[in-house]
C-alpha cells in the first residue's frame, strides 16, 4: 500500500526560494529606476536569474512530491498528465503555457479528500491555481515585452512584471500550503 509522503519540507523550502527570487527581481528592477553601473545592473541580473533556477527546481520537486501523494489519495491514472510530466511541461515551448496549470490543478483536484468518491473530473478546479498561473503568466510575458520596449518603457514594463510576480509568488506560497495541507490530512471515512 503507498502512502503520503509530506511534501512540507520541500515546499516551505520552495516558497523560501520563491520569495528570495523574487526579491531578487525587485532589486533588478529597482536598478532600471536609478543609475548604477552596467557593472552592477549585470551582476544583479546573474544572481537574479541563479535564484529563479534554484526555485524553480525546488518548486518543480515539489510539485513531483504532491503529485505522487495526489495519486496516493485518489487512484492512479485519473490524472491528465504522468509524473514525468511534471518536469518535462515547464520546459517543452508552448507546452509551458497549459501543461504545468494542468498538472497543477490535477494536483489540488487529486489532493482533496472532502470528495473520496468523486472522480478527478468531477471535483471542482481551483480558483488559487488559475490566479497563480495568470499572474506568473502574465509576469513573464510582461517581462518579455519589457526587454523588447523602448528604453525609456523599460522601468515602467518591469515594475509591473515584478508587481505580477510578487502575487503570483504570494498565491504560489498559499497554494503550495493548502496542498500539503489537503494532503496531510485525515482521509475522509465513507460508511459503506
Amino acid at each position: 500500500m503507498s502512502v503520503v509522503r509530506p511534501a512540507h519540507a520541500i515546499g516551505t523550502a520552495a516558497a523560501g526560494a520563491i520569495a528570495i527570487a523574487v526579491t531578487a527581481e525587485v532589486a533588478t528592477t529597482a536598478m532600471l529606476w536609478v543609475t548604477v553601473s552596467v557593472a552592477a545592473a549585470e551582476i544583479s541580473y546573474w544572481i537574479s536569474l541563479l535564484v529563479h533556477v534554484v526555485a524553480g527546481v525546488l518548486f518543480v520537486v515539489w510539485m513531483s512530491q504532491a503529485r505522487l501523494n495526489a495519486d496516493v489519495i485518489t487512484s492512479t491514472h485519473q490524472a491528465r498528465y504522468t509524473n514525468m510530466w511534471v518536469f518535462v511541461g515547464w520546459i517543452i515551448p508552448l507546452a509551458n503555457l497549459f501543461i504545468p496549470y494542468a498538472v497543477m490543478q490535477d494536483i489540488w483536484r487529486g489532493s482533496d479528500r472532502t470528495r473520496p468518491m468523486a472522480g478527478l473530473k468531477q471535483r471542482p478546479a481551483s480558483g488559487l491555481v488559475k490566479a497563480w498561473w495568470l499572474c506568473y503568466i502574465g509576469s513573464n510575458l510582461i517581462s518579455t515585452v519589457a526587454g523588447l520596449s523602448a528604453e525609456q518603457d523599460v522601468a515602467m514594463l518591469a515594475t509591473i512584471a515584478v508587481l505580477a510576480s510578487i502575487t503570483a509568488a504570494v498565491l504560489a506560497a498559499q497554494m503550495i500550503k493548502q496542498v500539503n495541507g489537503m494532503q496531510e490530512a485525515v482521509p475522509v471515512q465513507v460508511d459503506a
